[in-house]
């Protein structure tokens, strides 16, 4: 198309763009840049040389959102890298929208990544960084952009990984995860298909509380006995109460080392546990008597190892204090006969509420006394009963099928319409033979040889 003039016609494209000049020149860029989508079109050269013009006013800015961005009409990645330059330089947030919204083939990430790391400026460090770790991930540098995230303490850095599996690249970033998000870098770390606990624990050695969290963590979803020997110390510093049920259900630990670590830090409890497992049962009765004072628990330990000797100990121990004899004498009903305590006890010593525990012991055992008795009734009535069950089930008829055999003679026992002779002998073991056949009151296939050599 042409348009008219005094002079002449001129091309509507060579009017546009004396017209973009003349819009340039009253700086009404926006117009200016308008009007290039409008008249330029897919037309490459000549929207790279529009372009430079926009360059040389500093106002590209205003011109990037018209610029052609498809495959149809793309221009050199310098034409774009200008216009980000610009916007970091003199528009970080717009800088940042261009970032996202440009498709990253447009330009050379890594000359843009230089150029941020070179205008750097502290007052907008959270659009550079975020801007950075976009760039890294158009760059698959996925172990930079999770930095520039964790710098950002931006929770989208969960989502990073889990969308691009980058399990193998955060290796080395646990601690900044855990101090992001706890919740859900623990969801990730103590997935064992996505990193390796021996990988998470080395990593945490350096921060103990971490691992801790972490190992205490493992251990509710699958038990790892390799660790168990650091989850002990860790349970004796941060949480106790954790401590002797651990010690209780794993066999993965150095019993002599968790010792030393009870002993150290005063846990009398946990020293009986491991005491008792040591056969250092003695030792860890005086532990209960003299540190933990608690004659109960003492009871049950000497039920728990019944040994005569401990139980020994344990007595000569109340005799000295008299305000837990009937405690003992109360505890050890089935166990140790009384008598033994009662001996130990002084003449005229004064024992509080003796009289009560032994009037309770010789209830006891009177009702124990009944119970056998009662028990061992029960059991000769069953007896009779049952043999008499026994002896009505011998005393029934058999039934003798044709196809049955005499074990003596091997011919049957009864032939059809022909009843034996001299008839049959059933004996109770099952065996039947032919009454003529049989030489001794027993039965032949049933014979107690050693019985016969015997009385031979």
């Amino acid at each position: 198309m042409e348009i008219s003039t005094r002079e002449g016609s001129l091309p509507r494209l060579s009017v546009a763009r004396l017209y973009i000049n003349h819009l340039l020149k009253l700086k009404k860029y926006e117009d200016a840049a308008r009007l290039c989508l409008r008249e330029l079109g897919n037309n490459r050269d000549l929207w790279e040389e529009e372009v430079f013009k926009f360059v040389r006013c500093q106002q590209l800015r205003c011109v990037s959102a018209y610029l052609p961005t498809s495959e149809d009409c793309r221009l050199d990645p310098h034409v774009y890298e200008m216009v980000l330059y610009e916007f970091l330089k003199f528009d970080v947030n717009g800088f940042l929208n261009l970032i996202k919204e440009w498709p990253p083939q447009l330009y050379d990430g890594l000359a843009v990544i230089n150029a941020i790391h070179d205008n750097f400026r502290k007052q907008h460090a959270n659009e550079l960084l975020e801007s950075l770790a976009l760039l890294y991930s158009y760059q698959a540098d996925y172990e930079s952009a999770l930095r520039m995230y964790l710098k950002l303490q931006n929770k989208d850095v969960f989502e990073l990984i889990r969308r691009f599996e980058l399990y193998g690249v955060i290796s080395k970033l646990i601690i900044p995860l855990i101090q992001l998000d706890r919740e859900r870098a623990f969801k990730i770390l103590l997935d064992k298909s996505k990193i390796k606990p021996e990988v998470v624990v080395h990593q945490l050695e350096q921060n103990q509380e971490y691992l801790y969290w972490y190992l205490d963590g493992l251990e509710k979803t699958d038990s790892y006995g390799a660790f168990h020997q650091k989850l002990l110390v860790l349970y004796a510093k941060y949480d106790r109460s954790k401590l002797l049920p651990f010690l209780r259900r794993s066999n993965d630990y150095v019993m002599q080392e968790a010792l030393a670590i009870c002993k150290r830090e005063g846990f009398h409890p946990e020293m009986v546990y491991l005491l008792g497992r040591m056969g250092s049962v003695v030792e860890a009765l005086n532990i209960i008597i003299h540190s933990i004072k608690d004659i109960e628990m003492a009871i049950e330990f000497c039920k728990e190892h019944n040994d005569d000797d401990l139980w020994n100990k344990l007595i000569d121990e109340s005799t000295q204090q008299p305000e837990i004899v009937t405690k003992v004498l109360d505890g050890i009903v089935d166990y140790v006969n009384p008598e033994l305590v009662v001996s130990k006890i002084k003449l005229g010593q004064n024992i509080p509420h003796l009289q009560e525990s032994l009037v309770k012991m010789l209830w006891h055992y009177n009702l124990q006394e009944e119970v056998m008795k009662l028990a061992h009734q029960i059991q000769l009535t069953d007896y009779f009963d049952t043999h008499a069950e026994v002896v009505t089930m011998q005393r029934r008829g058999r039934n003798v099928s044709y196809d049955q055999v005499c074990p003596a003679c091997f011919r049957p026992l009864i032939i059809v319409d022909n009843l034996p002779h001299n008839g049959l002998t059933i004996f109770n073991c099952g065996h039947i033979y032919h009454e003529a056949c049989l030489t001794d009151s027993r039965c032949g296939e049933c014979l107690d040889w050693d019985t016969i050599l015997a009385e031979t």
